[in-house]
């Protein structure tokens, strides 16, 4: 005989093979529910299903799952489930139309009244400076019945388009094949469609568009493309260029067109090959495209004084207006530099070829020489279209080492040339500091990838007087092209700051204030306002905070043809014209000078012009457009970096306090999260409170702080790799920040 406990497993085994009920799906649960009224209990709807045992468990498993989709709802117990039947009073709203009378019209989202679709008619607030929504954008209104099938939504936010695509990462679970956006503006799961669930794996990396004629339930998404791993080479890359629909493929048009490039000739050109241009860049640049020299001024009027010579990249010689190459380069607006991938605005057979001003080789550039005093002040300039030939390719540390004695093979024969382009930027310097601009020198990390294109180490990127020099350098051609073009009457992208928004000044003050600085109060404010501060600030261990929340305060520079001048520089025209290989705006500079100069038939065409507006518009939005998915692939490869290392006690500084936490940054790493006040509050054991004005959060019994560039101990309690997001905690309870003055404050005012 066999043994009796196998025989016993095997009759149970099978006994529940053939007398288990499959689990009915949500549709199927949903036609239960109406055919019974609307409302069922737990009990009723597994009798209906015929289910028992483990099934009921999994029942009670899926209408958990749909309450949290919105498909369900409770009813006065928690064993009866209903049908949302009634509007809600707060609900998403898409604007699908607009009628005749010019009133929006709308479709739920999420939500549905009384199992059909309602009529909803959108309207904004009285008073309000809400705008109004255009076609597809979705708002969070406030939602009414207006009559049996209309229902009337009062717009409070809007919430944006709704994306082309969704960029997310798949997670398989009993309920489904899931999609978690990446992104944190997006929705935030989606559920694949049941034909592509096969097709993907969990930590695949998918984009995928939204099923948009589903207005209630789970959001649909239908698979476009599959990216890969979520941790393997390359993805990190593809993900952010998706996320952000950068185009990372030039077409076939375009790339002939760039490959037809070739050697420039002389004629009508400068020869400026026997003068030792040299270009100075990272170790890890691809492309080069200025280039400098300087020497002492000759003329007798202008004692220690120079001569500077800044060439750049004629890429108007090969990008023509209107063709395959211009149109593609316009839409792209700039080249992104992610950290393992250049995404070029020309293709490489340019951006690093004939438009790149390789060492040794021939190439055509448009030359700016500047004459500047010893005190750095411009005394005239001169543009001319040029061939060139680049004496050397040096890096910020060659040229750094060489100027402070330690020179290399390539720099040992420009030693004289080096120190006449450090003798030029000690005057240039001098203009700057009378100039009063503001310097924020905060740190810029860097990623390192071994081999195999893994990642080795985050580190903070040197700063070195020799990049000062470049932008001083930089600075004072771009300046020469903003004058120029203005002399002569002629069209300009200038490069222009705005000064800071009044709305964020009194908050600054606030803060700076409970540190001990005090900012002036006039509502027309100057760089040397703010520099003073920054001054005073150096050494301090508020330096790198003082730092970050003055440059948040500042307006965002950006492109326009109507020229407000530069606050940041603290000039009054500034343009973009340094950097024609990836900033299109640079481009439309070269060509304005080109054709307001006389110096060629590649000048600015009118239709161009007359498009100025939109041009400025479109290299902005692009321009942040780049920052963010910079920013977004620094994030997600520093939590690829800080993955293994949960558990793991860092130092830190608070680079930011907010009613939800404190945001640090690891010090030496430069990674950053946050810590959440419910943990903070956990690990106190008591309240934690928030004050906006002196960016603290402080304890209540005690009055004591936490607050911007303070140094703590924190310990990595979670990696989201989806999000890119770090969590931490404090490892250990040291003793607070500063003392706060709020209770005799307080006592101050009842007096």
């Amino acid at each position: 005989m066999g043994d009796p406990s196998i025989t016993k497993v095997t009759v149970e085994t099978q006994k529940k093979i053939f007398t288990s009920v499959d689990v009915p799906k949500p549709n199927e649960i949903l036609n239960a529910i109406e055919r019974s009224g609307g409302v069922i209990n737990t009990r009723d709807l597994a009798r209906t299903f015929g289910l028992k045992g483990d099934d009921r468990r999994e029942l009670k498993a899926t209408l958990k799952t749909m309450i949290e989709d919105g498909q369900l709802e409770q009813g006065h117990n928690r064993r009866s489930y209903r049908i949302p039947s009634t509007v809600p009073s707060v609900g998403i709203v898409e604007i699908t139309s607009i009628d005749a009378d010019g009133e929006l019209i709308g479709r739920p989202i999420s939500w549905k009244f009384g199992g059909s679709e309602p009529h909803i008619t959108v309207t904004l607030p009285r008073r309000t400076r809400l705008r109004s929504p255009g076609l597809k954008e979705r708002v969070l209104a406030r939602l009414k019945i207006v009559d049996q099938n209309h229902v009337e939504a009062k717009i409070l936010r809007h919430l944006g388009k709704v994306p082309d695509q969704i960029i997310g990462v798949v997670e398989k679970t009993s309920s489904g094949t899931r999609v978690q956006a990446i992104s944190r503006q997006a929705p935030k799961q989606i559920l694949l469609n049941k034909e592509n669930a096969e097709s993907v794996e969990t930590g695949d990396v998918v984009a995928v568009t939204l099923d948009t004629e589903k207005t209630y339930g789970p959001l649909v998404g239908v698979l476009k493309q599959k990216l890969g791993k979520i941790d393997s080479p390359g993805v990190i890359e593809r993900m952010v260029c998706a996320q952000f629909q950068i185009p990372s493929k030039f077409s076939e048009e375009t790339l002939n067109l760039a490959n037809k490039a070739g050697r420039p000739t002389l004629k009508g050109r400068v020869d400026l090959q026997p003068i030792p241009l040299v270009t100075i860049d990272d170790e890890d640049a691809r492309d080069f495209d200025d280039a400098i020299w300087a020497a002492e001024d000759l003329d007798p009027n202008n004692t220690n004084g120079w001569h500077l010579i800044v060439a750049i990249a004629d890429v108007a010689a090969y990008v023509k207006t209107g063709d395959a190459l211009d149109v593609e380069a316009y839409q792209r607006g700039n080249s992104v530099y992610l950290p393992n991938m250049v995404v070029p605005m020309l293709p490489k057979s340019l951006s690093n070829g004939w438009c790149s001003l390789n060492p040794g080789e021939i190439r055509a550039c448009i030359a700016v020489h500047i004459w500047i005093d010893k005190n750095g002040i411009t005394l005239r300039y001169h543009f001319e279209r040029a061939v060139m030939r680049s004496a050397a390719r040096l890096t910020y540390t060659s040229v750094q080492k060489a100027y402070e004695g330690h020179p290399d093979k390539v720099t040992t024969p420009l030693m004289g040339q080096i120190k006449h382009l450090y003798g030029a930027f000690e005057s240039l310097k001098k203009e700057r500091l009378k100039r009063n601009t503001l310097d924020f020198d905060l740190p810029e990390q860097k990623v390192i990838f071994n081999d195999k294109n893994h990642i080795e180490s985050i580190k903070n990127r040197p700063r070195f007087d020799s990049h000062r020099l470049i932008e001083e350098f930089m600075i004072a051609a771009n300046v020469a092209a903003a004058q120029a073009l203005t002399e002569l009457n002629a069209p300009c992208i200038y490069r222009v700051h705005d000064q800071p928004p009044l709305s964020k000044l009194e908050t600054l003050r606030s803060y700076l204030k409970a540190l001990g600085y005090k900012l002036s109060k006039s509502r027309r404010m100057t760089p040397q306002n703010f520099q003073q501060i920054l001054d005073k600030s150096k050494g301090t261990d508020h330096e790198h905070a003082i730092a970050t929340v003055i440059l948040r305060t500042q307006s965002q520079a950006e492109y326009s043809q109507e020229n407000i001048g530069h606050f940041g520089l603290n000039l009054q025209r500034y343009s973009h014209f340094t950097s024609p290989i990836r900033r299109y705006s640079d481009l439309l500079v070269h060509r304005s000078l080109i054709k307001h100069l006389n110096l060629g038939q590649d000048g600015l065409a009118t239709d161009e012009v007359d498009r100025f507006p939109q041009i400025s518009d479109q290299v902005s939005k692009n321009e942040r457009r780049a920052t963010l998915a910079e920013r977004e692939a620094l994030d997600r490869y520093m939590a690829i970096y800080m993955c293994d290392k949960k558990g793991a006690i860092f130092d830190a500084k608070v680079n930011g306090v907010t009613r939800f936490g404190l945001f640090v940054s690891l010090t030496n790493i430069g990674a950053e999260g946050l810590i959440p006040m419910r943990v903070i509050s956990s690990q106190l054991g008591e309240r934690v409170s928030y004050n906006a004005d002196k960016q603290i959060i402080f304890l209540r019994s005690t009055q004591k702080s936490y607050g911007l560039s303070q140094t703590i101990s924190v310990r990595l309690d979670e990696v989201n790799m989806t999000t890119g997001q770090l969590t931490f905690s404090l490892s250990t309870l040291p003793a607070p920040g500063m003392n706060t003055t709020l209770r005799s404050s307080r006592r101050r005012k009842r007096r």
